[in-house]
């Protein structure tokens, strides 16, 4: 049977059957983009270096977020060689979860350090370069949406940003959720943080977390669907390492490089 072009569209159907029409044809090609596009690392991270908050190169100011969280996940990522402000290197492996009995290397580490993030060398508590951590960084990753203003419009279209909790501060993100859910059953979502960085005599800094007040009922929808866009963008991977040589940690490194 013959075909023709059916109108409007440019796409040949099929009496009877029907051909794909131009609707499925852009979704898939919408899919294919995002395939395309899923090895390129995307999301821009507040930087907590020295206890100052920046984002985008400024510093925060007042040293305070109001944000509302829309997402968290647990993040370790295991660094080679010695940290150089100037040259920053990202993990030569990383694993992201929300349990973390099934941590394991992301797909995309450049150096994974064993199958599973349980029983890893580098996870054993007194392999850190000092003191008896890590040397594997357990750290949380969370994805923050701007609470001020504290509007529908902000929430839909403000930008993430993502924010990496020191290991020193984990324990104090994680006592904000029990509380949450103990005196308000709310998950993060459902309330304006603010997120501040304080001095701390041991550690240096410590990332805080601290309720501002719940977000609207009539804003919920938005924070949900902002909350359903993070999780599924939350785990982008790191760009792979500089293919330049790296120190091994403890030792100088040769040149002007620092690693």
């Amino acid at each position: 049977m013959a075909t023709k072009a059916k109108p409007g569209t440019g796409v040949a159907t099929k009496s009877g059957t029907g051909m794909a029409t131009w609707q499925d044809r852009m979704a898939k090609l919408a899919t294919a983009a995002v395939e395309q596009e899923a090895s390129v690392s995307s999301g821009q991270f507040v930087n907590t270096r020295a206890g100052q908050l920046t984002w985008n190169g400024s510093p925060v100011v007042g040293n305070k977020l109001k944000v509302i969280i829309a997402d968290a996940i647990m993040e370790n990522a295991y660094y080679e060689g010695e940290f150089d402000p100037d040259n920053p290197q990202p993990p030569v492996c990383f694993a992201f979860g929300r349990k973390e009995k099934e941590l394991k290397p992301h797909a995309d580490s450049a150096e994974p350090q064993h199958e599973t993030c349980a029983g890893c060398p580098q996870n054993e508590f007194g392999t850190a370069d000092r003191g008896k951590g890590k040397a594997c960084k357990n750290i949380r990753r969370l994805g923050l949406i701007a609470a001020d203003p504290l509007t529908q419009e902000a929430i839909e279209k403000g930008e993430v940003a993502y924010l990496k909790t020191p290991v020193t501060s984990v324990r104090g993100w994680a006592a904000y959720v029990r509380t949450l859910e103990a005196l308000d059953h709310l998950p993060p979502q459902g309330v304006v943080t603010e997120i501040s960085s304080v001095v701390d005599a041991k550690t240096q800094f410590k990332i805080t977390f601290n309720k501002v007040g719940n977000v609207p009922d009539k804003l919920m929808g938005a924070v949900m669907d902002r909350h359903d866009e993070v999780v599924n963008a939350i785990e982008f991977p790191y760009s792979p390492p500089s293919s330049e040589p790296v120190a091994p940690k403890g030792k100088k490194p040769a040149g002007k490089r620092k690693y």
